[in-house]
């Protein structure tokens, strides 16, 4: 070899390994900002970031201030869009239920329920007796099975006996709970039942063993029975949640959005946790998702950095995810939006744990361009795509105005909605990974025209809550028939079945199981207590396990 080709085959070979030191070290100061944004988002200080409370609002200043270091503007000249979110009735204190001469203690002995109209009932009365013009006194349970079925919706019962009682005349309804179910009947906030016209309330097994005994007494003394009184006074809380929104002006047509929701669980007051100790300890919500809006605050770094400029670039943390998409809903309909000139929408939500065994990362929204098609290979990962447009987060709100989307996700874990999401679990090499699988999707479609929007099926896979779970965590990137489990929850229905990773389930019950299609129908036809039988394949062999849904 000449000593000009020499030198020139060792400048090439210094010239790469420059570069890969440089892409190192870059990759080693993004590593660093993912640990400090991910560190303060899901840190105890923020108290699980639910929407409305004073930990969103950190977090939401947090976030403003990372856009103001960059250099990068609110939206429209301004960083917060609040919206109002209605979280649920409380019971003011003037509500008061009085049986026989006793002042009941609201919620521990009687309670409103939450459909209840904010009304003053008083008859003197027997239980069970029902006359139009008085106050109805009914048992919420037919018999002792029923008040044992773990699958008995009482609430739903009361509403539809209630809404009965007021065609025939009752003046107002109050419930009583005789056998001490299995499933105790408290006060519901958030309840989804339209208001009455009457005052409802319930009595619980408590207050009827001590007092209806009392009750029945005085009024057989009576002719007209005994006096009820129910007083009920509700008031519907409303809170003030806050997308955060920063923009590139590029004098662009059109706008790229790029989102990720940062708000949480808070203490896991809301149904929403999935920690079956129900300790109500501060859920931080690293992965869910903390990790979203760090890699959304990077992104938006990189795009300013290099410049793109084919569209605008805006920049928005959603809040209200966790409680239905109601800060994305807020922004795409209530602060006028214009879905048309929105070129195309990228959301990300539990982008911090790849798994560095399979590299699986799924990706969402395929189905909603032609323009995607080009995404679904990467050598870096094992892409699992879904087509669909509609899913467990904010993407669906763009989705739904006619905008082509995209959902990045990692995958599901055994921590999801837990108190052990912390930000000790992160992959933070992993995200930044996908977060530069992100970052060429934008800098390619900088150079392309609008993507064609089309509509698409349901979403099969992403953040999903059924009555029961397995507790396992599914292999997404799996496509050979069946679900595989990467992982298995302790003290959940798949451990105690003997369920392993690497299985592979193909039938839950009489339901086939072919993927996670089918698989999530499957989960859907089981409630609470029911007991069936799962069958897998490990290692070759088929075996069928018995599983209770606990």
């Amino acid at each position: 070899m000449s000593p000009r080709l020499l030198l020139t085959a060792l400048s090439g070979s210094l010239l790469l390994i420059n570069t890969a030191q440089a892409q190192s070290k870059a990759d080693k100061a993004v590593i660093k900002q993912l640990k400090a944004d991910i560190g303060y988002l899901a840190s105890d200080e923020l108290e699980g970031r639910r929407v409305g409370s004073e930990g969103e609002k950190k977090a939401a200043d947090y976030i403003e201030q990372r856009y103001k270091a960059m250099g990068i503007p609110g939206y429209n000249g301004q960083y917060r869009y609040p919206f109002q979110y209605i979280d649920g009735k409380q019971i003011n204190q003037i509500t008061s239920i009085k049986l026989g001469n006793s002042v009941l203690k609201i919620k521990d002995e009687a309670f409103p329920l939450a459909f209840s109209a904010n009304k003053r009932a008083y008859s003197e009365i027997l239980p069970d007796v029902l006359e139009q013009g008085n106050i109805w006194m009914m048992p919420i349970y037919k018999d002792s099975a029923e008040a044992e079925d773990v699958h008995f919706d009482w609430e739903k019962a009361a509403f539809e006996k209630a809404s009965e009682a007021q065609k025939q005349g009752a003046t107002g309804v109050l419930f009583y709970d005789s056998y001490n179910a299995k499933f105790t009947p408290e006060y519901n906030a958030k309840s989804e039942y339209e208001t009455l016209d009457i005052p409802v309330a319930m009595l619980t097994y408590k207050a009827y063993s001590q007092r209806i005994h009392e009750l029945r007494n005085e009024g057989s003394n009576e002719r007209n029975g005994a006096p009820v009184e129910l007083n009920v006074s509700l008031k519907r809380t409303e809170l003030t949640g806050h997308n955060v929104a920063a923009f590139i002006d590029s004098k662009a047509p059109l706008t790229v959005v790029l989102g990720a929701h940062y708000d949480h669980l808070g203490y896991g007051h809301d149904g929403n946790s999935l920690d079956a100790k129900k300790t109500y300890e501060v859920h931080n919500g690293a992965d869910d998702n903390a990790s979203g809006s760090a890699a959304l605050l990077q992104l938006a770094e990189w795009v300013k950095k290099n410049k793109l400029n084919h569209y605008n670039y805006l920049f928005i943390n959603f809040s209200g995810e966790e409680e239905g998409l109601i800060g994305s809903k807020a922004i795409v309909k209530d602060q006028k939006l214009d879905s048309n000139k929105i070129a195309y929408m990228i959301n990300m939500d539990m982008v911090g744990r790849l798994n560095d065994s399979t590299h699986a990362l799924t990706v969402g929204g395929i189905g909603t361009s032609p323009s995607w098609g080009q995404f679904t290979k990467n050598n870096k990962f094992k892409i699992a795509v879904d087509s669909a447009g509609v899913g467990p987060s904010d993407h669906t709100s763009f989705y739904y105005a006619g905008v082509p989307v995209l959902f990045v996700f990692t995958g599901l874990h055994t921590d999801y909605h837990k108190p052990t999401d912390d930000a000790n679990k992160i992959n933070y090499a992993g995200e930044a990974q996908v977060m530069h699988y992100v970052y060429d999707v934008v800098a390619k479609m900088d150079a392309q025209p609008k993507p064609e929007y089309r509509t698409t099926k349901q979403s099969t896979v992403g953040k999903v809550r059924f009555k029961v779970t397995l507790g396992i965590m599914p292999d997404y990137s799996f496509q050979e028939g069946g679900v595989r489990v990467d992982g298995v929850t302790d003290g959940r229905p798949a451990v105690k079945a003997g369920i392993k990773g690497g299985d592979i389930i193909t039938q839950l019950g009489t339901h086939k199981v072919n993927g996670m299609q089918t698989y999530m129908e499957a989960l859907g036809a089981f409630k609470e207590g029911d007991s069936t039988s799962v069958t897998i394949q490990r290692d070759g062999k088929e075996l069928i396990l018995p599983i209770e849904f606990k």
